[in-house]
């Protein structure tokens, strides 16, 4: 059996949508969701990942280690049918600016363990260099803020594609050491970034200086 992560994760994630309500307490009493972008991004996560791991790990007979917060990857996938190399899946969401652009996702830092991929370094769950593939599920959405739970985040849509691929040659924010996507909504949906290749890719950003 061929692996194919992406045709798999469109499959898993098609119809995906927000459904959100609010958060409930233990006297049933409902909350609404905080306008604060890092609390979208974790239900973003957390209603994704039980939908494709199940799946994924029956599909494929193999192992899935889920990373700690501010850990890359926060899917690992290894064994069974996959093999022994790695395989990196991490969630992004960035909003919708307007029917051209998006704020620029974070894929992950530039520094520590992607400068040094043979080094099992804090930050990453295994060694950068044990992973064969590395796919980004990047979660757009138009953001009301003002409008109850459930309008808060609409026209959700999901892009998957392998992280060099939807790369620019910008920071994600500032002077930050995280890599930033590119922003114009049709490169990004066609996964044509700044870079023509992973190693040019890899090059690039490994030869960045890192600011303190």
């Amino acid at each position: 059996m061929s692996v194919n992560i992406k045709a798999d994760l469109e499959e898993l994630l098609r119809g995906f949508k927000w459904n959100i309500k609010g958060f409930i307490d233990t006297e049933g009493k409902l909350y609404p969701v905080p306008e604060i972008p890092q609390v979208i991004t974790g239900l973003f996560e957390a209603m994704i990942i039980p939908r494709i791991t199940e799946p994924i790990q029956r599909k494929y007979n193999c192992e899935i280690v889920l990373g700690k917060p501010r850990e890359y990857p926060q899917l690992t996938l290894f064994g069974g049918k996959i093999g022994e190399n790695k395989i990196a899946i991490d969630i992004k969401s960035a909003r919708k600016l307007s029917g051209t652009r998006i704020s620029r996702m974070s894929l992950g830092s530039y520094a520590g363990y992607f400068r040094y991929p043979d080094r099992k370094l804090p930050g990453c769950v295994f060694p950068y260099g044990d992973y064969k593939e590395h796919w980004i599920i990047g979660i757009l959405y138009k953001w009301q803020p003002g409008k109850p739970s459930e309008e808060l985040v609409s026209d959700v849509e999901i892009i998957i594609h392998e992280k060099w691929r939807i790369a620019s040659k910008k920071t994600a924010t500032g002077d930050t050491a995280a890599i930033g996507s590119i922003n114009d909504l049709d490169m990004l949906r066609a996964g044509q970034g700044d870079f023509n290749s992973e190693r040019e890719f890899e090059t690039f950003w490994r030869s960045r200086p890192v600011k303190r």
